[in-house]
């Protein structure tokens, strides 16, 4: 067994960060698009990402009323601990090398999710828009065109700063004439990156790869891109399912070059 441990620092009270933890509505804003069930010590919620196919459930093994609340199943544990101004999560499994750094990765997209959330959007529900695409390639290639300026412009950008360090401020020209500036929330090398946008209401978006369900070799080249309280604007999510599409395309033929 493996434990992941995240920190993530929130500029909110911990009564609405508890409250986005342990209410369902509150786990729907930053975790999974989609949660049902109870949240009280012998239930069980279910968390559900439709676009990919995945669900997962959960029951509820311990509520510290705003310190500690704690998830079990099977043998894997989900801790999540309060304390003023931070989140502590603790996830124990029987990970391998590569999912324990995959799950950290995802996590700390995750929390960062979280803390944009409270500190932008607190109380609004959450859209997820999801461009999902297929290609045989590595998690270094994929996360080489997620972050550098040259790759970027063969199928996200005209022009731009590319992705650097978590904090690091961010300006890109979109390949459909729309600029993306914001910050960079989190960023794990070789894998996962989280952008503000500020010019769509503060949305976020995420460019992550996953492994393949069903086919060794390939993975899962992933856009999420999150608003809070607006409708996902129609045109914007068709040109990102656009741009993964491209990002397929070149990608799958650098592998078979």
């Amino acid at each position: 067994m493996r434990s992941v441990v995240v920190e993530q620092a929130i500029a909110a009270p911990v009564s609405r960060i508890w409250r986005a933890c342990a209410q369902v509505e509150g786990l729907r804003a930053w975790q999974a698009d989609e949660v049902s069930g109870t949240v009280r010590v012998g239930e069980q919620l279910v968390f559900g990402w439709p676009s990919l196919g995945v669900s997962v459930e959960l029951d509820v093994e311990i509520i510290e009323g705003e310190r500690r609340i704690a998830f079990r199943s099977d043998e894997a544990r989900l801790e999540i601990s309060i304390t003023p101004g931070q989140v502590t999560l603790t996830h124990t499994a029987d990970f391998d090398e590569d999912e324990c750094e995959g799950t950290r990765s995802s996590w700390r997209l995750a929390l960062a999710t979280l803390a944009h959330y409270l500190e932008h959007h607190d109380g609004r529900p959450r859209t997820v828009h999801w461009a999902v695409q297929r290609s045989a390639t590595t998690i270094d290639d994929a996360h080489a065109f997620f972050t550098l300026p040259e790759a970027q412009r063969g199928w996200l950008t005209r022009a731009g700063t590319g992705v650097g360090e978590e904090g690091s401020e961010i300006a890109l020209d979109l390949a459909w004439g729309r600029p993306l500036t914001g910050r960079v929330l989190s960023h794990t090398p070789p894998r996962d990156v989280l952008l503000s946008w500020r010019e769509t209401n503060h949305s976020l978006l995420a460019l992550r790869t996953l492994p393949s369900p069903d086919t060794d070799g390939e993975r899962l080249l992933v856009a999420t891109w999150s608003n809070w309280g607006t409708t996902p604007n129609a045109d914007t999510a068709a040109q990102l399912d656009g741009a993964m599409n491209r990002l397929s395309r070149v990608l799958q033929k650098r592998a078979t070059a």
